[in-house]
This record gives structure tokens, sequence and C-alpha cells, in this order.
């Protein structure tokens, strides 16, 4: 695992670790050749030994890197480099300061509609661009999604499913309860399948929990599948859209577009403005606890 004041490719020096997850550390560091500080993900193997195992970190960093450089949008981590240095991988990002919402819901227990619908809107903003650009993310859920000041960001794209080239690998176990009913079964990454992980990421924000509830494993799922996900009582006015976006059947799902529409109607009778990504609102979403 990387150490304080390492230094990587001898270009960039790593400051302090920000968050550890099962298969990543993310750091704070410095770039020493443009003079600007950058976020960096170490990725870690699960056996760091296990040669299988290295290949397909490689594998996954290499993935993410191309799908997320390939994108220009507020809405989507910025990515700067990748390298293999002191024999581990490492991907450079443009540094945000914020929280997940995965953690800003474990912190307030859920979000109020009004600010739900906001992130939500600027969110799928992101994940449209990405689709346009050919890239699918085949991972949105909460711990994916970063609440800075004035932007939400799609970042973790390595899952990601290039021009229908992806993989079918599903993606680790914390990510389950986000998966759309057919990943589940063995589909491959689709537009409509993140459409639904959207929409679960959106319940959950205005729930406190996943549509299924805090599955244990890919199985509980499975079984969880086979009834209608539990109805939302605190979504309010945003109860269309997740119920138009966790519809089972992937062609009975509202499309990107409309969900923006109906998002779009939700923020206005809020009386906030749906400004564009990387724009601050007219009623900025932090003053949410007050209205």
């Amino acid at each position: 695992m990387g150490t304080d004041h390492e230094l990587l490719g001898d270009r960039y020096r790593l400051l302090s670790a920000v968050r550890r997850g099962r298969e990543m550390v993310m750091w704070h560091a410095h770039d020493l050749r443009l003079r600007r500080n950058v976020a960096i993900k170490e990725l870690r193997p699960s056996h760091e030994e296990d040669e299988p195992d290295l290949q397909t970190a490689r594998r996954r960093a290499l993935r993410e890197a191309r799908s997320a450089a390939r994108l220009s949008h507020p809405g989507v981590v910025t990515v700067h480099d990748l390298l293999e240095a002191n024999g581990r991988l490492w991907i450079v990002t443009e540094l945000l300061e914020g929280l997940t919402l995965e953690e800003t819901v474990r912190h307030l227990g859920q979000l109020p509609a009004h600010w739900a619908a906001w992130v939500g809107f600027q969110l799928l903003s992101g994940v449209r661009h990405a689709h346009e650009t050919g890239v699918v993310h085949g991972a949105i859920e909460p711990a994916n999604v970063l609440l800075t000041e004035d932007r939400v960001v799609l970042t973790d794209f390595g899952m990601a499913a290039i021009d229908g080239a992806g993989s079918t690998t599903l993606p680790i176990v914390r990510t389950a309860a986000y998966l759309a009913p057919e990943r589940v079964t063995g589909a491959a990454p689709t537009v409509a399948a993140d459409l639904w992980s959207f929409g679960a990421t959106l319940y959950c924000a205005v729930e406190g929990r996943p549509p299924y509830g805090e599955t244990r494993s890919l199985a509980d799922l499975v079984r969880a599948l086979g009834s209608e996900p539990a109805p939302s009582h605190r979504a309010g006015p945003l109860r269309p859209v997740l119920e138009g976006l966790l519809r089972p059947d992937p062609d009975d799902r509202l499309t990107a577009k409309e969900a923006v529409s109906l998002l779009i109607g939700v923020l206005r009778r809020l009386g906030i403005s749906a400004a564009p990504p990387g724009r601050r609102p007219e009623v900025p979403p932090a003053r949410a606890f007050t209205r």
C-alpha cells in the first residue's frame, strides 16, 4: 500500500489517504510537474501475490481510465493520468472536496425530496453525457457519486462498457443492491441497466436505503427480485420518476430524456432552478433544510 510522501513516477507526491475501500485507497497528492493538487486512486487486488488478480486489476484500471478520459462534463470526474509505479496501479484525477452520496445519506438518514431532485438532475446529466459518448458506467451507486459544494460528480468507471464492448462480469458485492434485475441474472451492462441503477441510487437518497433493502449477496437480491421494490414513502413528487426507472422490464423503463423532463418539472414546482451542471442553481440545494 502507498505511504505518505511516497513519490510516483518522479512526478506525483502522495500527501495523505482520504478514503479507503476494500480494493482501493484514494489519496490527496501533489503533481510536481504542473504544481497542482490532484487525487490519486491506488488500486489494490484482493490477493496481491495472485497473478490473475493483478491482471484483473490492471485491465480494470485501464478500462476506467480510458472510459472516463473520453468524457468531458462537470458531472463526470476528470482523469489526468494512469501509471504503474512501485508495483501498483494508480489513476490520477482532478481533486474534488466533498462527501459521497453514500456518506451523506449515512450522516443524514435521507435527503429531502427537493434536494434529492436537484442531485438527481445533476447526476443524470453526467450519465446522459456518458451514454451519448458511448460509455455505459455499469456500477452507478451512492458510493460512486461525489457531492461537492456545487457539483454532483459520477466516479469509478472501472466496470464501464465502451460502445457495447463491456464484460458481463458483475461489480463487487457492495454494488449488488443497485444492479438492474437483468444484470443480476447475467446480462451485459446497457443504457437501460444504468438508468435502473440511477433510479435505485435516487431511491436511496430519499429513503436512506436501496429499493430491495440492504441485501448481503447476489443470492439475496435474486430472491428479492421476485417481488416489487418497497414503495417509497418519502419521495413525494419524485415518486413517478422512481417508479418509472425501477420497472423490471428494461423496455418499460423511462428513458433518460423522459426522466430529465420529469426532474425538471419537479424542480420548477419546488422553485429550484434546473441549472446546467457546473453552474450554481438560483436556490442552492444546501438551503433545502431551511425551506
